[in-house]
């Protein structure tokens, strides 16, 4: 990109960016803004750009841009559509830094002869079957009932319980043998026990954080306008650090998890 470093102090705001730059702020939005006249004076306007393509900010800091684009898409400033390709696209330059693993699906094996022999074995059971029911309807003529044309398919049915049994049978043995074809899908490794630690720890703050919130909103009923408003900011204060705590020690053990379980073989969204 030839027009150099966005500034460096901007608003905390988050807003899209125009040309299809993504998101941020409204500094940098007036930024890329100015930078876009002044192309357009000089005819080197370059068009709007795709939201899988990547500027050189987004690429420094994918991760976060990935974050951002997620929450864009939670606050509707984001179509789903636009966003899947720049989630794909910025997965795709996390994968070249080995920040996230894409999956590797290991191959569906071909559908063996004598499973293709059977759905097709099925399906003929099953057309001749319903062009039977059809007959049988149509020989009622057009003044019948739906209580006719039902006591008719009922009939059709009992009949021929043999023949649907059958269907049904064939049908179990298939799903069987597409199961016994299906490749293994690879373990997980284990957590180890320190890593098992940190999580029941942190589970156990989060329940006390939770009970607290609960004592809260119990005592909230029962008080007035104002001292609720004094309640609340009171609580936010006693419990700040403890708040700041659970938000690192999610983060470390959630990095934990996924340096440890992310694969080839894993996603990094089942975290």
């Amino acid at each position: 990109m030839h027009w150099g470093n966005p500034p460096d102090i901007q608003t905390k705001d988050y807003r899209p960016l125009p040309g299809n730059f993504g998101m941020g702020s409204s500094t940098l939005a007036n930024w890329i803004k100015d930078k876009i006249a002044e192309d357009k004076e000089n005819g080197k306007l370059p068009g709007d750009r795709k939201p899988d393509d990547l500027t050189d900010i987004e690429k420094q800091d994918p991760r976060r841009i990935e974050k951002e684009t997620l929450e864009a898409v939670r606050e509707g400033k984001l179509s789903v559509e636009d966003a899947r390709k720049k989630l794909d696209a910025l997965r795709k330059e996390m994968a070249k830094k080995g920040e996230f693993k894409r999956p590797t699906r290991p191959q569906r094996p071909p559908v063996p002869e004598e499973v293709k022999e059977s759905i097709e074995s099925v399906k003929a059971l099953e057309k001749s079957l319903h062009e039977e029911i059809k007959a049988k309807v149509d020989e009622l003529g057009k003044d019948a009932t739906r209580e006719d044309i039902k006591v008719a398919v009922e009939s059709f049915k009992e009949a021929n319980k043999a023949r649907f049994e059958e269907i049904k049978e064939k049908h179990e043995a298939i799903r069987e043998k597409m199961k016994d074809a299906r490749p293994e899908k690879p373990e997980r490794p284990a957590l180890s026990d320190e890593l098992k630690a940190k999580v029941e720890v942190l589970q156990e703050k989060r329940k006390e954080m939770h009970e607290a919130q609960k004592e809260l909103h119990q005592n909230l009923k029962e008080a007035s306008e104002e001292d609720r408003k004094e309640m609340i900011a009171d609580f936010k204060e006693a419990n700040k650090a403890k708040h700041e705590e659970i938000k690192s020690k999610t983060k470390e053990v959630k990095e934990e998890i996924r340096a440890l379980v992310e694969t080839e073989a894993t996603r990094t969204s089942d975290l």
